[in-house]
């Protein structure tokens, strides 16, 4: 029984994730296939001033969102199908409401705070865009997960995102050439993602939830972390972009946004994990209890071995793709590119280090872990930003993270025992590490040939981490078992 629930398990979370990374890879690939003309018509300027804009909306999506995400993805299976549907209309009602106010006070605060950073005013609007966008995606992004309609979620992905470029694109040749195409061609993405997946009908927001007063605070307080984290995130990911512009310049801040939009590749990989594994996993755990912690342990060190894979291609491959498609302008920034790819591949580590706090409804200690690894990014931005610029950034942010997956991860374990093999993960980090450094530097003067000499290699890597991990499934691919393996 546990090994088909296992299989089943497995096959869910891989399949749907992998929906979701092929999608999230094909936006990115299109982003990729504009920067020759978006480098070269804009410069970095506009890049830097797109980051800054980022920071806020960002951190302001978070805050409206108030962790009611994680609580709906969680409380949506903990009853019968009547209670399911109140959750769901609390959580819609309540987003809804506190969006409207948290848009509306951050455009006001760019408006009059703009202008003292030398930032245009008018970039308040694609501020409150962005918000109840931002905020409209993530929710119409849940209601389709916890149906578990992860093709439509990869359409809607696939498809915002190839437009917001397209949109980018056209009105960088046929409107403007400054931070308002790119702005706008984004917001134009994340509605026709939002058109794809669809909004509940009006009833869900018109129709109080029924729940009652003790429930409903049950439910918002587990979200409650996000608040205390959401800032800490936002801290993490955008004071390097500030510490940046202030000390060196829009201009390198622009060359490292540039070269993390490389680097953070292995972001869409933890999103199409963090999409299906939180709702899968619980779904598993609430049907067969303790019983399921083998199938969950055992995924879990399997979807970290993918991270790390993950890390090792980005690694590899992210500087010579840098060199391959951007103005020389930008080529400084592939010298950032594994060590941001670090930070994304603890960040998510991290976030699948709240299985167990998860499974326990209280994600109290993460706070404290997002406050030790911010305060540390922090202070090595401070200490490294002025005499090393975007680099010390980058490795203040993979230290940061790092931080927080370990000290996560402790405490997750601490509330609940999964069956984790932590001696081939340990075996499994060391060869990616052996394998990044190796591959981190060009190969060759032309960036096409280096990456076609590194490939082998590369692929040998991937086959011998998974091996370490997950030696059956290399076992049924090596015998061309691909629907076992699958």
């Amino acid at each position: 029984m546990d090994v088909g629930g296992s299989r089943s398990l497995a096959r869910t979370v891989f399949g749907g994730a992998g929906l979701i990374t092929a999608a999230g890879f094909a936006t990115r690939f299109c982003g990729l296939l504009s920067a020759p003309i978006l480098t070269r018509a804009l410069g970095p300027v506009p890049y830097g001033e797109v980051a800054l804009v980022g920071t806020v909306t960002s951190i302001a999506t978070t805050v409206a969102l108030f962790g009611i995400d994680m609580s709906y993805a969680r409380y949506y299976f903990s009853g019968s199908p009547v209670e399911s549907a109140a959750v769901e209309r609390f959580c819609w009602r309540f987003t809804a409401a506190v969006s409207f106010g948290v848009s509306a006070a951050a455009a006001v605060g760019w408006w009059w705070l703009g202008p003292r950073a030398g930032q245009p005013p008018g970039y308040a609007a694609m501020v409150w865009a962005g918000i109840l966008l931002g905020a409209a995606n993530a929710m119409a992004g849940l209601y389709r997960r916890v149906r578990g309609a992860y093709m439509r979620i990869s359409t809607s992905i696939a498809a915002g995102g190839g437009l917001g470029v397209i949109l980018s694109i056209i009105l960088v040749l046929v409107w403007r050439r400054d931070a308002w195409s790119l702005l706008a061609g984004t917001a134009g993405g994340v509605a026709a993602s939002v058109a794809i997946l669809g909004l509940p009908g009006t009833a869900t927001i018109r129709k109080s939830s029924g729940l009652t007063r003790s429930r409903r605070w049950e439910i918002m307080r587990l979200g409650l972390t996000a608040m205390v984290t959401a800032p800490l995130f936002w801290l993490m990911n955008s004071a390097d972009r500030w510490f940046l512009g202030l000390w060196r310049g829009e201009g390198e801040l622009g060359v490292y946004s540039f070269a993390a939009s490389l680097g953070m590749i292995g972001l869409m990989l933890n999103n199409g994990i963090m999409l299906t594994w939180f709702p899968e996993m619980n779904r598993a755990y609430e049907a067969d209890g303790e019983g399921a912690t083998a199938s969950i342990g055992r995924m879990w060190a399997r979807l970290v071995v993918s991270l790390l894979v993950v890390w090792v291609a980005v690694s590899a491959a992210g500087g010579d793709v840098l060199r391959l498609l951007s103005d020389p302008r930008f080529h400084e920034g592939a010298r950032f590119v594994p060590w941001i790819a670090g930070g994304a591949f603890f960040y998510g580590v991290a976030l699948l280090a709240n299985t167990g706090l998860f499974i326990r409804k209280n994600l109290t200690p993460i706070a404290g872990w997002w406050t030790a690894g911010a305060t540390l990014n922090l202070v090595l931005n401070v200490i490294l930003v002025r005499g090393m610029g975007a680099m010390g950034s980058a490795v203040a942010a993979c230290l940061g993270f790092a931080m927080i997956a370990a000290g996560v991860t402790c405490s997750s374990q601490a509330r609940i025992r999964l069956p984790i093999p932590w001696g081939r993960l340990f075996v499994a980090s060391g060869i990616a590490l052996a394998c990044g450094a190796i591959l981190s530097f060009p190969w060759a003067v032309s960036p096409v040939r280096s990456l076609l000499v590194k490939f082998p290699l590369g692929v040998v890597c991937a086959i011998a981490l998974t091996a370490v991990v997950a030696p059956d499934w290399v076992r049924r691919l090596l015998r061309r078992d691909f629907r076992s393996f699958l």
